[in-house]
């Protein structure tokens, strides 16, 4: 895949998950499965909000500082230590949407040769990884993409119980 092939791939997930939203209701925003460890679709995407604003940062990290070693959050803990009942959901998508504009904003003219060059460290459970801005674009695609099945598992485990 092209890096602006790549970069329209992560846009386009500003898209993807506004038309998942468009049928979520509220309550099944806060529905928690009857399955271990289960997050709610609001634990989901204030998670990839959250991540969405670490990555911004670590791209710009690659262009501005590269070698540097980035944050790495544990989300598990943030997810069970930090209270998600009052925070708006829709405040967080317009984030995740303004996050994932700015970044296709600081790439679209950022020369290809650099997207592979340089790089942050990423030290996350035990492994360390060179991350490049192919790969960081990639792992918040993928990232995207993993929220949305489980997302989609609380959706249909929703509706069966009702």
């Amino acid at each position: 895949m092209g890096k602006k092939e790549l970069l329209g791939k992560y846009i386009q997930g500003v898209e993807i998950l506004s038309a998942k939203m468009k049928h979520v209701t509220d309550d099944m925003l806060v529905f928690r499965p009857d399955i271990e460890d289960a997050w709610t679709i609001k634990e989901h995407i204030i998670h990839l909000v959250d991540s969405e604003i670490n990555g911004f940062i670590r791209l710009k990290s690659i262009i501005a500082q590269p070698g540097s070693t980035c944050y790495v959050m544990d989300e598990d803990n943030w997810t069970k230590n930090i209270r998600r009942k009052n925070e708006d959901v829709k405040k967080y998508l317009a984030v995740f949407k303004l996050i994932r504009e700015m970044a296709f904003d600081l790439l679209i003219d950022e020369d290809e040769g650099n997207w592979d060059k340089d790089y942050f460290i990423r030290p996350y459970k035990g492994e360390i990884v060179n991350v490049t801005i192919e790969k960081c674009l990639t792992i918040y695609i993928n990232h995207l993409d993993f929220h949305l099945k489980y997302m989609d598992r609380n959706i249909d485990a929703y509706k069966r119980k009702r």
